[in-house]
């Protein structure tokens, strides 16, 4: 329910003798209780109205509240200090709002805004001659949820996983295993003996830069399709698509394309071919680029002095075949802010190229998650390691349901829901653009602002229901009897919920959703402590109500924030 639109609506039905039409944005949801539902703060109008802001108000209330018949929704309007703060009645805001929400269910807050339109999203984007980290965290939750806003606006989505499955990397990774590898041990130790050998290269590489052209050696002949170089790039990929594939499950991430860079080695010359053409080719000491530097953005790589690609060359053949593929009305691409410049050159070269899909690539970029002890780096040892990571969460969350007396049966799966919970929220919490520090002991805690006090609230609210051992349907409840500002403001911040998850896709801010949810569980526990649900067996259907409304904005918005709802715990 609009309940802003609906207070408009009626105003529009009186005879003001200031006409608001023309002021319409300037009313405002009110944030606290006492100033009322609507508020419109006068001074604005001082001078198209050539009076005091007080005494607009005053005008404005006095008549509003003369003419006030018995079923408007509008209950009275006080003028406070040349704010006009106008309340709605209870039973009527929230009859609408909880029949709605009841009668929708998992549909509440999704919509058909951008039906038959598709969206590709490309997130995660594991090389797969490293492991996993901590890096890869907000990049793939990060897209997860954002995949799931756009689903739930409409949105046809295809989540692509462009895996780093060529380059230099694999020409390390080569050199490194003629060197010192064993292939019967490889085979037996998959990912973990890839990642031994890629940090035993870059360490002897400091002393030995011979190392590295041997490596780009070894690159060039995997371009050129070298049997040898061929071979071993494939058998290395192999040994660590299925590790990264299980991460990626363990975070819920579900991708529908692992199409990675070495798919678009044979993919590169028409685009190449393609700037030729247009004339914006250079050759600058030996390598092939564009010069983008009226636009501020430098110069860019398409092909090395040795004749190699590069990663942006790899991202137009790649943007190009996903449009083939997917006719998408908009991609976005999820990564930290290191590679802003990357896709402006990008978006500018599709731009310049003068392709359909100009205009319709997006940079979801984000600052920098990290450990407490600093940045985190793959190239020079096996820090902040994904799987190390969420096993520790999932033995830290066991530990503390297990100090707080917690009885449930399958504690296992519970300990890796909570550990899911605690994980995602902490990646999303903040706005996008700042730069965070994952703290596990922080995320676990199940009082204060964190993910399981969250599922702790909603498995509350399945508690209650459970206990009361009746459904409540709508034709049932009597919202006169909603009376107390707990339960109306309850109400109230469960309605933010629709236009939460619009102003989370267009502003591309998850953080707002898990803040609203954060708002729902503290409102929730405000209202549970001063009403008795449940009383000597009674059960209040009128409060049951509300409580299965909230029991299902907790549903609907862990799926779309990547949050496990956890029914006992």
């Amino acid at each position: 329910m609009d309940i802003k639109n609906e207070v408009l609506l009626e105003l529009k039905k009186l005879n003001l003798t200031h006409d608001l039409t023309n002021f319409e944005k300037m009313f405002v949801l009110s944030t606290d209780a006492k100033n009322g539902d609507v508020s419109l703060p006068c001074f604005p109008l001082a001078k198209e109205l050539r009076m005091a802001p007080v005494q607009i108000a005053n005008t404005i209330a006095e008549e509003i509240n003369s003419q006030l018949g018995a079923d408007s929704i509008i209950e009275k309007a006080e003028a406070v200090n040349g704010y006009l703060n106008i309340f709605t009645v209870k039973s009527v805001v929230a009859t609408k709002i909880v029949e709605e929400i009841l009668k929708t269910q998992t549909a509440f807050g999704s919509a058909d805004t951008y039906k038959g339109k598709t969206v590709v999203l490309d997130y995660s984007s594991v090389n797969l001659a490293k492991y996993m980290h901590i890096g890869h965290l907000k990049t793939t939750i990060f897209g997860l949820v954002m995949k799931n806003l756009c689903e739930r606006l409409g949105y046809k989505t295809v989540s692509i996983n462009y895996v780093g499955d060529y380059g230099t990397p694999f020409g390390k990774m080569i050199t490194a295993f003629k060197r010192w590898g064993d292939r019967e041990y490889v085979e037996a130790n998959g990912v973990d003996a890839v990642q031994d050998l890629y940090v035993k290269f870059n360490k002897e590489a400091e002393e030995d830069d011979s190392l590295n052209e041997e490596a780009r050696m070894w690159f060039r002949k995997i371009e050129e399709g070298d049997p040898e170089a061929t071979e071993l790039s494939n058998w290395i990929i192999e040994l660590c698509r299925g590790e990264v594939e299980r991460l990626c499950g363990e975070l819920g991430a579900k991708f529908d394309s692992w199409r990675g860079e070495g798919y678009y080695t044979d993919k590169m010359q028409p685009v190449i071919d393609e700037l030729e053409a247009k004339g914006l080719l250079q050759i600058s000491e030996g390598a092939t680029v564009v010069d983008l530097t009226e636009y501020n953005l430098g110069t860019a790589l398409i092909k090395k002095s040795d004749g190699t690609s590069l990663y942006l060359t790899r991202d137009l053949a790649a943007v190009e075949d996903r449009y083939n593929m997917y006719h998408f009305d908009k991609a976005i691409y999820v990564t930290d802010v290191s590679q802003k410049l990357h896709f402006q050159q990008l978006f500018k070269l599709v731009e310049l190229l003068e392709k359909p899909y100009a205009g319709k690539l997006e940079h979801l970029s984000y600052g920098r998650y990290s450990l407490p002890t600093g940045k985190i780096s793959s190239r020079m040892g096996k820090q902040a390691l994904l799987k190390d990571l969420l096993e520790a969460a999932v033995n830290k969350s066991r530990e503390v349901m297990e100090q707080r007396g917690t009885k449930v049966e399958n504690t296992e799966e519970v300990s890796k829901k909570v550990a899911l919970g605690a994980t995602s929220f902490e990646v999303i919490k903040y706005e996008k653009v700042k730069d965070t520090i994952y703290d596990m002991e922080a995320s676990l805690n199940f009082d204060g602002e964190t993910a399981p006090y969250m599922q702790y609230t909603y498995a509350r609210c399945c508690s209650i229901l459970e206990k009361a051992g009746t459904d409540v349907q709508v034709g049932d409840i009597n919202y006169s009897q909603i009376t107390n500002e707990q339960g109306f403001e309850l109400i109230k911040t469960l309605n933010r919920y629709q236009k939460t998850i619009v102003e989370a896709y267009e502003k591309q801010e998850p953080c707002l959703v898990v803040r609203l949810l954060m708002d729902i569980a503290g409102e929730f526990n405000k209202f549970y402590t001063v009403n008795r649900i449940i009383d000597n067996g009674v059960v209040n259907l009128n409060y049951l109500a509300i409580v299965k409304a909230t029991k299902q904005i907790f549903e609907n918005g862990f799926a779309v924030v990547n949050i496990p709802a956890i029914s006992k715990m």
